[in-house]
C-alpha cells in the first residue's frame, strides 16, 4: 500500500530493454502540492521513468503509486487523472488554435465553457489570444508549445507533469509560464511534476528534487537539502551539476522528502 502524503509514490522501480537495465531500483516519492523537478543528464532514464509513471510503460519489476492508483494493475484509470506535456507540441496544423485546445479537452470531458473561460485567462496573460484564430500549423515553435501547455493544464485534475515546459519560449513568456505554474500549485493544490534542462524554471519553481543518474536514484530531498549536500556556495545550479557528476543515494542517510505545507519561498 502506498502512503497517501505523496501523489506520486513508486517502489524499486525496473525497466529493462532485452537485457539492458534502463531504470534501476528507483523509489520515488513526490509530496502531494510540491513542485518536483525530476533531472539528470542525457539517456538518465527520465523519460522512460515518466512513461511508467503514465502507464505508457509497463515496468519490469516493482510498483507504481499515482493518486493511489496501481498504475501497473490498472494503467488505463491513471491517463484520466493526470494532465501530461511531452516533449513533442502536436496538434492539428490546419485547425485553428482554438479548435485544436477545445477538441483536446473536450475528450477528457472538460465541458466548453469552463474550456473557454480557462483559455482565454491564460493566453490572455500569455499575450496570446489573438493567435486562437490562426491554423495551429501556422504558429511558431515556441507558440505550438505554448499551446500545448495551455491544453495539458485545462485538462489536468490534481497532478500535472510537464516535460520541458518552456523550451523555445523568449524569456518573457517563459517568466509567464512560470507564474502560471506557480499559481496553479499554491492557489489550486495542484502538484506539478516537472523535467527541465532550464536552470531558471529549476530555481524559480522547484521545492523538491530528484535526480537520477545511469538509471538510478542518486539523491531525493527538498531544494535547500540538495544544496546543502552539493553546493559550497548555496547556489542551485552549481548543486545539480555536482549531483548530475558525484551523485551517489546513501541508504543509511536517505529520508523520504517532507509533504510540502506551502511555497512560501518558492
Amino acid at each position: 500500500m502506498n502512503d497517501d502524503s505523496y501523489i506520486i509514490e513508486t517502489k524499486n522501480l525496473w525497466k529493462k530493454f532485452g537485457e539492458i537495465p534502463i531504470v534501476k531500483d528507483v523509489s520515488l516519492h513526490v509530496p502531494k502540492g510540491s513542485i518536483y523537478a525530476l533531472l539528470g543528464p542525457n539517456g538518465a532514464g527520465k523519460t522512460t521513468t515518466i512513461r511508467m509513471l503514465t502507464g505508457i510503460l509497463k515496468p519490469t519489476s516493482g510498483e507504481v503509486f499515482v493518486q493511489g492508483i496501481d498504475v501497473v494493475k490498472e494503467p488505463e484509470k491513471i491517463r484520466a487523472e493526470v494532465g501530461i506535456l511531452s516533449q513533442l507540441s502536436a496538434g492539428y496544423k490546419d485547425f485553428k488554435t482554438r479548435d485544436n485546445i477545445l477538441l483536446f479537452t473536450s475528450i477528457v470531458g472538460v465541458p466548453k465553457e469552463e474550456a473557454i473561460e480557462k483559455m482565454t485567462s491564460m493566453l490572455t496573460q500569455l499575450d496570446m489570444l489573438d493567435k486562437l484564430d490562426l491554423k495551429f500549423g501556422k504558429l511558431s515553435g515556441g507558440e505550438k508549445r505554448v499551446i500545448s501547455l495551455v491544453r495539458t493544464i485545462i485538462s489536468s485534475k490534481d497532478l500535472i507533469i510537464l516535460d520541458e515546459p518552456t523550451t523555445g519560449l523568449d524569456i518573457a513568456r517563459a517568466k509567464k509560464v512560470r507564474d502560471i505554474i506557480y499559481t496553479l500549485v499554491k492557489d489550486e493544490g495542484k502538484t506539478v511534476l516537472m523535467s527541465s534542462h532550464i536552470t531558471s524554471d529549476l530555481e524559480a519553481l522547484a521545492t523538491h528534487t530528484g535526480i537520477l543518474k545511469d538509471g538510478e536514484l542518486v539523491f531525493e530531498g527538498t531544494k535547500d537539502k540538495i544544496i546543502a549536500k552539493y553546493s559550497s556556495t548555496d547556489d542551485f545550479e552549481e548543486a545539480i551539476i555536482n549531483a548530475f557528476e558525484n551523485g551517489t543515494l546513501d541508504q543509511n542517510e536517505f529520508t523520504k522528502p517532507e509533504p510540502l505545507e506551502g511555497l512560501e519561498g518558492v
